[in-house]
């Protein structure tokens, strides 16, 4: 089982991901990704934005921790989470350096926490 990332205070789920446009294939590297059950869509950083070339498809009203509302673009990619291949990620981009990685994403597996000894465990939900 992977252990949460201690840097955090206090410490998170924390997985590696990799981001690619769907069309043309160009990926990020390897990013970290905090595994957040509060979040309701994926959200990446802004850079990967024009660094894999992707092209906003519409807008949704989106409310950050704070509680602000505003009207974000939305994009889609593919992800590389725990070695699964997940197609056309809805997403929002943000300035933050790691993606966070919301139920839309975490919906697809099973997620089990362990917080007594900071561990879990992510399997892809059977078909």
């Amino acid at each position: 089982m992977p252990a949460y990332d201690r840097q955090y205070n206090p410490p998170a789920p924390v997985a590696d991901v990799v981001v690619a446009n769907p069309v043309t294939a160009v990926a990020s590297g390897q990013i970290r990704g905090k595994l957040d059950t509060g979040a309701g869509l994926t959200v990446i950083p802004q850079r990967l934005v024009g660094q894999l070339a992707l092209s906003p498809h519409g807008k949704v009203w989106a409310r950050s921790y704070d509680g602000a509302y505003s009207r974000r673009p939305v994009y889609f990619a593919n992800f590389v989470l725990e070695g699964r291949h997940l197609a056309a990620v809805q997403c929002l981009a943000v300035e933050r350096e790691t993606v966070l990685v919301g139920r839309n994403v975490l919906n697809r597996f099973v997620l089990t926490l362990d917080g007594g000894k900071l561990q879990f465990q992510l399997r892809l939900v059977a078909s």
